[in-house]
């Protein structure tokens, strides 16, 4: 059996006329005549009755007929997957990592797995200002990025795999009046004044911050906008104001600074892969299962 007489019977059991069929196939009827009476006899039985006047699919000519449709389509997808493989043989894949997401410590293992899984890996990094990374999907000029808490209003036409669940740590003083406070809640921070990332730098971070109080009721006290971790941290141990942030980016050590667990249950942020639901490159899926699987080790 070969593919030409699967192909020939599928044709045939369509059209269920010779004629017709060897016209679609592009051949004389007598080499689909042929194709079929050895694919019978291979079979050990009759998948199509013949008259004169018609063509009928047996019972087991119609059982034949649905295996032979599943093994030809699997056939198509194997080989159209092998050709985008060798298509993208040689082009760097093109990995974007929101604000803020380069000193996850899981990151710099899941990085390094994927671009070992295959000797003619070629990967190009991108650090994009927050709320940035969708549209670069959306505009192929990624192949996926590693984001923080995407807003489902952003994520049309976008899959997304999830990694970890970072709680939030408040950033003070050592000397704060609050450092005692256990558990230390949001609705605490009520008067505090708040050291945020400025606009454009990390979005999603200052939204999740603003809802977060938005929740308690509150809107938090702006008093300084700073573009990075280290720089927010410095301001805290200047006992200008409070930061929040998540626990793996305030990883930066101070030593006037505290970092205190907040115990409010949805002081969280996620981080996760984002891509193209239509995409097919199998890298997208090496970067999941490699990144799946270095989250699990830090957690």
């Amino acid at each position: 059996m070969n593919l030409r007489q699967l192909r020939y019977f599928v044709t045939l059991a369509e059209e269920l006329h010779f004629h017709r069929a060897a016209r679609r196939l592009n051949i004389t009827q007598s080499p689909l005549t042929l194709a079929i009476q050895e694919l019978e006899r291979e079979v050990g039985g009759k998948l199509l009755l013949r008259t004169n006047r018609r063509v009928e699919l047996t019972d087991a000519g119609c059982a034949f007929l649905r295996d032979a449709r599943a093994i030809l389509e699997k056939i198509r997808l194997s080989l159209q997957t092998t050709r985008e493989l060798i298509a993208q043989e040689g082009m760097p894949f093109r990995l974007g990592l929101a604000h803020g997401t380069t000193v996850l410590p899981f990151l710099a293992t899941a990085i390094r797995d994927f671009c070992g899984a295959s000797p003619t890996m070629r990967l190009t990094v991108a650090e994009l200002a927050a709320g940035n990374e969708i549209d670069a999907l959306q505009a192929r000029e990624l192949d996926a990025c590693v984001v923080r808490s995407p807003a489902s209003s952003q994520i049309n036409s976008i899959e997304l795999v999830h990694l970890i669940r970072e709680r939030l740590v408040v950033a003070m003083h050592r000397e704060h009046p609050l450092k005692d406070r256990n558990p230390l809640r949001l609705a605490d921070l009520r008067e505090e004044h708040f050291i945020l990332q400025g606009r454009g730098h990390d979005s999603t971070l200052r939204e999740l911050v603003t809802s977060l109080c938005a929740r308690q009721s509150f809107t938090p006290r702006v008093v300084q906008e700073m573009r990075d971790t280290s720089s927010m941290l410095g301001l805290a141990a200047a006992r200008l104001g409070v930061a929040i942030l998540p626990s793996e980016r305030s990883c930066v050590y101070m030593p006037d600074v505290l970092l205190v667990p907040l115990a409010d249950e949805d002081a969280t942020t996620d981080v996760c892969i984002v891509f193209r639901s239509a995409e097919n490159d199998p890298r997208v899926a090496l970067l999941c299962q490699t990144a799946t699987a270095a989250a699990r080790k830090f957690a």
